[in-house]
């Protein structure tokens, strides 16, 4: 690297500025270490935190200030990679999507990315543990057996129609994240395995309501609840799963949100409803 104009009459600060900002022109903030930094400045590591006792972070915010990057933190250039990452391989599959295609869709360079996650193994297992699979229907049952304890909803109808308008909201919100639930279970068996953990925590609530009402004798006890949730769960699924285009090929596809969810609730209803 070329020596910087002045560099000795420059204060050791303003020479890790003055290098900082040059690499900063030619290459993303996030992928610039802070040895080529000191190197570059002809200091030391120790020099470096002397000057910047809050490390890279603290200058960063110096090059914001300065105008010479842009406020964008490296924790929301983490957050985009793995957004991106969720939509990439919801749309293209795991075996094929490469990080050129993650980090074109986050609008990084690969290398930018590389400096978060070296491998699509380290960026699924970041989305698996990052995404909580379920937690807004576990949320909306939660809700519901608040209403059903204090009395304010109590018709299994209406309970049953509030449960599949968790489902349908879910899967229509988290598709991406539905489709991909879907591909790791044929690629992924071991994290496909940790996904169906969160789900089975997700549904417990469900399941235990559907259980409740079976020994208060409402419900037929022939009917496995975990089943019966399931096939609630497995309608939307498909229209989380299927892509665009796919979905007016659906037998329910011309149905509304309501209209989609009465059905259901009316078809599954009437056949665990035990009956005199």
């Amino acid at each position: 690297m070329a020596e910087l104009p002045g560099k000795g009459k420059c204060k050791g600060r303003e020479r890790l500025i003055k290098t900082a900002e040059k690499l900063a022109q030619a290459r993303p903030f996030d992928e610039i270490t802070i040895d080529e930094i000191v190197k570059g400045a002809a200091l030391s590591r120790p020099a470096f935190y002397y000057h910047f006792v809050g490390g890279k972070e603290e200058l960063r915010e110096e090059l914001v200030r300065s105008g010479t990057i842009s406020a964008t933190p490296a924790s929301d250039t983490h957050q985009a990679i793995l957004n991106a990452a969720l939509r990439v391989f919801a749309r293209a599959g795991i075996m094929a999507a490469t990080l050129d295609d993650i980090a074109t869709e986050a609008g990084i360079s690969r290398s930018a990315l590389s400096w978060h996650f070296h491998s699509k193994e380290d960026l699924l297992l970041a989305i698996i543990e990052q995404k909580d699979f379920h937690a807004q229907i576990r949320v909306a049952m939660e809700q519901i057996t608040r209403k059903i304890e204090d009395g304010s909803l109590h018709d299994d109808e209406e309970i049953l129609r509030q449960i599949a308008g968790a489902f349908y909201d879910f899967f229509t919100a988290q598709s991406d994240l539905a489709r991909l639930s879907v591909l790791l279970a044929h690629s992924h068996p071991d994290v496909a395995h940790l996904i169906a953990e969160k789900i089975t925590r997700g549904r417990r609530g469900i399941n235990d309501y559907i259980k409740k009402r079976q020994e208060e004798g409402n419900f037929r006890q022939d009917i496995d609840a975990a089943l019966f949730v399931q096939v609630l769960a497995m309608t939307f699924v498909m229209r989380a799963v299927g892509r665009e285009g796919l979905n007016d090929l659906l037998p329910f596809a011309h149905l509304s949100r309501d209209e989609t969810i009465n059905q259901l609730v009316s078809l599954l209803l009437y056949g665990i409803k035990k009956t005199a």
